[in-house]
């Protein structure tokens, strides 16, 4: 099919997100296509307001640059799309020839991409439409995990390491270090930091997901024992984490984004204020925020070179006439890892989430199991020389 390529990076940036979008340009510019190669500057917003810049310029050198650069080169935007908006994103694309359409992304890009696709065959507009998974939270349906999830999990599992390191220096230390990972709805990053297993010191760690209720007295109970005991505790809370009840455990007045979703953040904070309070032992609280989907020097081999072939992948099957899909990671072998790609609905995707099995978790320990381990470990394997000038990475950009 003739025509031309459009690529959107949608919902929050990762380390990896520009692999996939230089795996879609590397899959176009190395068959026969012969089109106009988009990119939405922006995200949505390029998309609804004709805003687009021209990958096909990119040199190798400018395409190898990205492969190693965080964050979304073509920009990104929250932002809930009305059925309105999807009349005028198919006008767009007319007015363009637009016949590929990729959307690198989440659940909720996902959920676009598919509005999109079905406003196409309303209308009788002849177009692929192809989704990239993209996601730090590993929330996404249809994928044995996440592009992003990888890198994420591998640097916040090493700032687990480097803290623990550092508590290890002091002979006697009953110090509380709390920390507050990403996770709206699911816990794998909290307990990726699992890894890290037992590094021969006197420190318990409590891991706490948004899959199992959370009891704030429980918390204090363990951190009081381990007191008398003379131990140390991390305490590694995912940012959605809610009560039995089912509050969000922040202490704070919510506020809203601008898709209707509670702005996250701050438990943390409640749990330091409220452990000193109970107990008044000492706690200081880290906060990785956005770092930890944003870090390249932890960035996993794996995780990189896997989101570039699910790009060079998204290409291939749109050159075959999928549409309405996006491609999933299929994990082959359990005992040795494998990965092969395969098509999904987007129908079994949009604003659908995965959770963590909760046989994967040890409510009595706060702990996560060996399957959970077993299952996120090859994810995190393999590092990167970053090229770098007068000791900083140098990073490529596109607008």
């Amino acid at each position: 099919m003739n025509g031309n390529c459009l690529i959107v990076q949608s919902g929050g940036p990762t380390a990896v997100i520009n692999n996939s979008l230089i795996g879609i340009i590397n899959g176009a510019l190395d068959s026969s296509f012969k089109g106009q190669i988009y990119g939405a500057v922006g995200g949505l917003h390029g998309l609804l307001n004709e805003s687009f810049v021209n990958l096909n310029d990119l040199s190798n050198q400018e395409r190898y640059r990205l492969r190693w650069t965080p964050g979304a080169a073509l920009g990104s935007w929250r932002y809930k799309l009305t059925p309105t908006d999807i009349e005028i994103i198919l006008k767009v694309m007319k007015k363009r020839d637009i016949r590929y359409f990729f959307c690198i992304g989440g659940n909720g890009s996902m959920n676009v991409a598919q509005m999109i696709d079905e406003q196409a065959k309303k209308i009788g507009y002849e177009l692929i439409v192809i989704g990239v998974p993209k996601s730090i939270d590993n929330d996404l349906m249809g994928t044995d995990h996440s592009p992003g999830f990888g890198s994420a999990a591998k640097f916040l599992a090493t700032c687990m390491l480097d803290i623990k390191m550092d508590m290890k220096s002091y002979m006697v230390s009953n110090r509380i270090t709390i920390i507050e990972t990403m996770g709206r709805h699911a816990g794998w990053l909290a307990g990726a930091c699992s890894l890290v297993g037992d590094v021969g010191d006197n420190c318990q760690d409590l891991i706490y997901i948004p899959e199992v209720p959370f009891d704030v007295n429980a918390l204090i109970r363990k951190i009081q024992s381990l007191n008398l005991e003379k131990k140390s505790a991390v305490v590694v809370v995912s940012e959605g984490i809610k009560d039995h009840q089912g509050n969000l455990c922040s202490g704070n007045n919510l506020n809203y984004d601008i898709l209707g979703r509670p702005k996250l953040g701050g438990v943390s904070s409640y749990l330091n204020s409220i452990i000193k309070e109970e107990t008044g032992i000492h706690s200081h609280l880290i906060l990785p925020s956005t770092w930890q989907r944003s870090s390249m020097l932890f960035a996993a081999k794996t995780d990189v070179s896997e989101a570039y072939n699910a790009g060079i992948e998204a290409w291939s099957f749109a050159k075959r006439n999928y549409t309405g899909v996006m491609i999933g990671l299929k994990r082959k072998n359990l005992k040795e890892y494998e990965i092969s790609y395969e098509t999904v609905p987007l129908s079994e995707i949009g604003g659908k989430e995965r959770f963590v099995p909760i046989n994967w978790y040890n409510q009595e320990n706060c702990s996560m199991s060996k399957d959970f381990i077993d299952y996120v470990r090859p994810i995190i394997k393999g590092e990167l020389m970053l090229p770098s000038d007068n000791g900083l990475p140098v990073y490529g950009r596109v607008i």
